[in-house]
């Protein structure tokens, strides 16, 4: 990962799937897994890189929708206290 670049989750689900499933059918294109949150992890400079890269590989036509993009923090260990090294 390079300096500007940060780490984002995204969840994001299929209405249509969701809608068929509902009708106890099947999608033709989709699994079943889709009508539930999918969780993936992508990297950008921006919530909209993110949003931008998201959406055209899980258009909004073919029934994608995005639920959440949440940036994921890094964080730094530091030692416990009271403890001696």
């Amino acid at each position: 990962m390079d300096s500007g670049s940060k780490r984002f989750e995204v969840s994001l689900y299929n209405k249509d799937v969701r809608k068929m499933l509902e009708q106890n059918k099947d999608h033709p294109n989709f699994n079943r897994d889709w009508a539930h949150l999918q969780f993936f992890t992508y990297e950008g400079e921006t919530e909209n890189d993110i949003l931008e890269q998201v959406r055209k590989k899980y258009p909004e036509r073919k029934g994608f929708v995005i639920d959440k993009v949440m940036e994921i923090k890094e964080y730094e260990f530091v030692k416990p206290v009271g403890r001696r090294s």
